[in-house]
């Protein structure tokens, strides 16, 4: 088995993020490995000037993104005092235009050994037209990548 030592988990706070954490904490802890959490935002003036590339009298208005960002890492400190795992857990906050470049510069920064990340798993027309950040980190990353999709809960259960 390959040396994990240092393992990066992107956190978007879905379900299919809590799920590959779950995944990488088990990792970490048989491996003694050290955990980063890293929540990529993308700025509101980018998407809303993605949304309107087309209209010219669009102009987003200015945004302060220090409150969000703050926002963001209390909310990644909370995930981690949620979690039981007594080695070394880091969160980190980034923004960025592109999901999959900010987490393949950030696993280099790193020295990462793995990326831990979750798949929503779409198909057909949605993966399409949404694309997939786990399929474009897959392609970019200097590291191995494992995808984790949360399974759907059995309602017979």
């Amino acid at each position: 088995m390959a040396d994990y030592r240092v393992i990066v988990v992107p956190f978007d706070f879905s379900e299919h993020a809590r799920t590959a954490l779950n995944e990488a904490v088990d990792l970490a802890r048989r491996l003694g490995a050290e955990l980063h959490l890293v929540h990529v935002m993308q700025s509101p003036l980018y998407l809303y000037n993605f949304a309107y590339a087309g209209d010219a009298a669009a102009v987003a208005p200015p945004i302060d993104m220090t409150e969000i960002r703050e926002d963001a890492m209390k909310s990644l400190h909370e995930v981690i005092s949620e979690v039981e795992f007594s080695g070394k857990m880091e969160p980190h906050v980034l923004e960025g235009v592109n999901v999959a470049e900010s987490l393949r510069a950030t696993a280099m920064s790193l020295d990462a050994d793995l990326i831990v990340m979750g798949t929503h798993g779409r198909t057909g027309l949605a993966h399409t037209f949404l694309g997939s950040v786990a399929e474009r980190t897959l392609r970019t990353a200097p590291c191995p990548v494992l995808t984790v999709q949360a399974r759907e809960k059995d309602p017979a259960t």
